[in-house]
């Protein structure tokens, strides 16, 4: 049999250009099918997104070319390059679908510990775009790397056509970068220029690992806008933001909110804080959604306090958590709660153990994970349970067992407590891969954000069976449930915003919903807040005293300016107010509403910049909050 001869090929070089333009290109064009509404500027985006691929083929192809190597070695190293680019184009695919951004830099360390998101590995590997966009082209590009030959030339037209290439490479990169570059510099403030369709990109965003020095302008502007004493300890000589506040929420009965959930001071009551995993307000129905996804919660909510304008701090559970629990800006750089474990914030659950209760956290997956077990212990939590504590057979679905176990082992948990008992559980069904039992899928599709509904919706039951159930303890009645998300997290593919504001609010916005027995009248709330509100909430509502670095406010206080705060690295910080809202892109630019007057927009302004800046000196790794005895 005569061997098979191919056509040659003049160039290795344009070959490698080529291929590492069409992957991207491919993935881009998949995701621009993701989209639920067609538009032109979805057209136009996806055009700006092509000058980057080919921007970043021919930079790769450049540096690939200026190699001083043999055509069978150039063959071997264009192979790996195209092996590396693939891997990587896939995950961070996945990675865009999930969160709506690409890869951060921090996300390398998840790497470490692989097997707490297996479920989303496994997922993701038996997904058709694995075939599509790693294993086809792989196969394609070495088929035609090995079996496609130059023709054999004089060292001087060899070198001669590499310059050429090289130059050709530059310009074509060059040229494309610069359009799409200069139209998204000018187009900044249209929020599809930023959007996922826009490009590539690997972003440092972890602080340096040097000394901040004190952003004195940023503490001043801030530490006037806190509520409370600043200490004159020594102790707290280099902690500023250190103050003593005093409970006076119930006592003032001031606001509508106070006369809502204010009790007997003298009754000790216990808190139950749920954390819902991904659970934006943009699915459930009482926040406008008509997909009827949430009955069980729009139920509830006619039996206790609602808060129609609660924003996450952040964008990943971990930012939620430290929001939450310690009434601290997150950072966006590394694991925030795997950094800063022996740091004292004085978080929320430390503060109630020193004032008598017991405190646990719940969680149905690996509570290692993050490092979540060792800043909760460290910082206020007697007892972690996770999914080690369940039993073997326990339902498991995507990262850990099901949200329906889960809210069984926190029942079976609770009359075990102390009282007073603070608990927390944070769920983890409601998480990519998405898996429920077959009876809760909704028949919607099988896109992630039909997989996304059917979580929810399973979510939804799941909690309203499990307050069902609490409705009926003794506890019940002097028990306070609070609702609420670990962050909005899930972004998919969505149809063209009005305006910039409400980008925001679906990107940002979370329930918050109390219940309990002492509530004896539900009610809308319409004030602004986030999520580094509820600790000193909570502190309020229970009448204690405390000394914490907290940055939050109480809603149940009377307050001048009601505000919320959220920020999606990358992309933008917001402040937000029933007066008036600011936004800020990467580039400063802000974007205001029409109805703000200018001293509350530059109030608005100074406090978004001065958090973020705060945020970068307090989070730093060398900085550690002094440790207090139980009489402070």
């Amino acid at each position: 049999m005569s061997k098979i001869k191919f056509p040659k090929y003049p160039s290795p070089l344009w070959t490698f250009f080529t291929a590492s333009f069409c992957l991207p290109s491919l993935i881009r064009t998949s995701i621009l099918f993701e989209q639920t509404e067609f538009h032109p500027r979805i057209l136009k985006t996806f055009s700006l997104g092509l000058g980057y691929d080919l921007m970043n083929a021919a930079l790769i192809a450049l540096v690939v070319g200026l190699l001083p190597l043999t055509n069978r070695l150039f063959k071997i190293i264009s192979i790996l390059l195209f092996f590396g680019l693939a891997v990587f184009s896939f995950v961070n695919y996945q990675y865009l679908l999930q969160f709506g951004s690409h890869l951060p830099f921090h996300t390398l360390e998840y790497l470490q510990s692989p097997q707490h998101f297996s479920s989303t590995v496994i997922a993701a590997l038996l997904h058709p775009s694995f075939m599509l966009i790693v294993l086809f082209p792989i196969t394609g590009f070495v088929f035609i790397a090995y079996h496609f030959q130059t023709y054999a030339q004089s060292w001087k037209r060899k070198l001669l056509i590499r310059i050429s290439s090289l130059i050709t490479l530059f310009v074509i990169g060059g040229s494309a970068g610069s359009y799409s570059n200069s139209y998204v510099g000018k187009n900044i403030d249209d929020p599809l220029t930023t959007a996922a369709l826009n490009y590539f990109f690997w972003t440092q965003d972890r602080e340096k690992k040097v000394a901040i020095r004190k952003p004195t302008e940023a503490l001043e502007l801030i530490q006037t806008d806190l509520l409370g004493k600043i200490t004159t300890d020594p102790i707290y000589s280099e902690y500023p933001l250190v103050r003593k506040h005093d409970a006076k929420g119930c006592s003032v009965n001031a606001t509508e909110l106070a006369k809502l959930l204010c009790s007997d001071p003298f009754k000790k009551l216990n808190v139950i804080l749920l954390l819902m995993e991904s659970f934006r307000a943009a699915e459930i129905g009482v926040y406008g959604s008509k997909i009827d996804l949430t009955p069980r919660f729009d139920e509830w909510s006619k039996k206790g306090i609602l808060f129609k304008n609660f924003y996450a701090n952040g964008f990943q559970t971990r930012h939620g958590e430290i929001s939450t629990y310690c009434s601290v800006m997150p950072n966006y750089g590394a694991a925030v709660l795997k950094r800063y474990a022996k740091n004292q914030f004085r978080c929320l659950p430390a503060v109630l153990q020193e004032n008598g209760y017991s405190t646990i956290w719940i969680h149905a997956g690996d509570a290692s994970f993050d490092g979540q077990a060792t800043f909760f212990q460290e910082n206020g939590f007697e007892k972690i349970i996770d999914k080690f504590d369940f039993p073997s057979d326990t339902e498991e679905l995507g990262w850990g067992y099901s949200d329906g176990a889960l809210f069984q082992k926190l029942l079976t948990t609770l009359p075990s407590l102390k009282n007073p008992f603070f608990a927390s559980a944070l769920t983890i069904t409601n998480h990519h891969p998405f898996e429920v039992p077959t009876e809760y899928e909704l028949g919607l599709g099988n896109q992630d954000l039909h997989n996304y509904y059917n979580s929810i919706h399973y979510m939804d039951s799941k909690l309203g069976e499990f307050l069902s159930l609490a409705e009926k303890e003794p506890w019940f009645e002097n028990t306070l449930i609070i609702i609420t998300a670990d962050t909005s997290s899930f972004q998919p593919p969505q149809s063209e915003p009005k305006d910039f504001g409400e980008f925001v609010s679906l990107r940002s916005r979370i329930p918050l919903l109390i219940l309990g027995g002492s509530i004896k009248q539900n009610a809308e709330i319409n004030e602004f807040a986030s999520q580094i509100d509820l600790a000193p909430t909570i502190m309020d509502l229970l009448g204690l005293s405390w000394t914490s670095p907290w940055v939050g406010k109480s809603l149940i206080g009377k307050q001048d300016l009601s505000i919320a705060y959220t920020n999606r690295p990358g992309s933008y910080w917001a402040v937000m107010s029933k007066e008036g809202n600011v936004f800020s892109e990467n580039d400063n630019k802000f974007h205001v509403d029409d109805l703000i007057d200018l001293k509350l927009e530059n109030k608005l302004k100074s406090l978004g910049s001065s958090w973020l800046r705060v945020t970068s000196w307090l989070l730093q790794e060398d900085l550690y909050w002094p440790k207090l005895d139980n009489n402070n």
